[in-house]
């Protein structure tokens, strides 16, 4: 089905291997600007997690397999487009510039080794490597797909242990990166334009048993994220501005809706979505996918992309 103004995207697996949480069949699920179903999107070559939805400038789709190294496109006309042409690595998701560049970042650090055994067969070694299953990078590509720069971020301690850059947005000002290690208390930054580090944005107290999710910048240069069982909105100097209170855990996911009113979030583990009004915090849309710790990642289609 094609794409229309306003259309939200969910990727949402069917899991159905007991033997391994992760794996299933590759679902992405396409609902109208009210939140009407519209159609679900079969994704046969992925074999886990379908995350990190993303537009292009031109309305292509973007969604990726971490597991499998596998980058998606669907056409704004509603079919698939030849898998792009990238280096094999754990993508988790991207973005990109005001110039056309690409941005995409690495979902995995470290090595196999560093795995517990449960998670080892959702794994796999990056090509002409012995062990490697990431370095939690981010890469900058040319409009043409080249590889321009390769930005050696720093990761953080997270409860799997081998995470890399799981959540990552570009400021508006498209001077620096914004990124996290999901389930980790750092919000860290990277210079794009000196190539180094910076200071971190924001530091979670030690003592609070809260984590860092996601995050993704807004128009005006805030910081949404999610921390627990609420979306905080962080101001340019890492002060919290707004709090939005939440049910529950599992909230991950988090954008500013294309008309800069709303706020969407998805939980991971039950598979809800909630549209927020930003200035009140009411919940003025819902959507219940019914699955369980699958849904990844969610879109919004702008027709003016085009």
């Amino acid at each position: 089905m094609e794409f229309e103004d306003g259309d939200i995207f969910l990727s949402a697996t069917l899991l159905d291997n007991p033997k391994d949480d992760h794996a299933g069949k590759g679902r992405i699920f396409q609902f109208s600007r009210s939140l009407s179903f519209k159609s679900v999107i079969h994704t046969p070559d992925t074999s886990h997690l379908v995350k990190g939805l993303m537009f292009g400038p031109d309305g292509v789709l973007w969604a990726f397999d971490t597991s499998e190294h596998l980058v998606l496109q669907i056409g704004p006309d509603g079919y698939r487009r030849a898998n792009p042409i990238l280096p094999e690595r754990p993508w988790s998701s991207g973005f990109f510039d005001n110039e056309l560049n690409l941005f995409l970042y690495e979902h995995l650090v470290g090595s196999i080794n560093d795995v517990p055994e449960k998670y080892k067969n959702m794994q796999r070694i990056i090509p002409e490597c012995d062990d490697k299953i990431g370095d939690g990078n981010v890469y900058k590509f040319s409009p043409q797909g080249e590889l321009i720069s390769v930005f050696q971020t720093e990761t953080s301690t997270s409860f799997a242990g081998f995470l890399g850059v799981t959540s990552c947005s570009l400021h508006p000002g498209q001077e620096y990166i914004t990124y996290t290690t999901e389930t980790s208390k750092r919000i860290m930054r990277f210079d794009i334009c000196k190539n180094s580090q910076m200071n971190d944005l924001l530091a979670l107290p030690n003592n609070l048993p809260e984590y860092v999710f996601c995050l993704d910048y807004c128009s005006d240069g805030n910081l949404l994220i999610t921390r627990s069982s609420k979306i905080q909105l962080v101001g340019e100097f890492g002060h919290i501005l707004k709090e939005y209170p939440l049910e529950g855990r599992g909230w991950a996911t988090v954008k500013e809706s294309n008309d800069k009113m709303h706020i969407f979030v998805t939980s991971f583990f039950h598979g809800f979505l909630l549209k927020i009004e930003k200035e009140t915090g009411k919940i003025v849309g819902s959507i219940n996918l019914e699955s369980q710790r699958s849904l990844a990642g969610v879109a919004e289609f702008a027709q003016a992309d085009l």
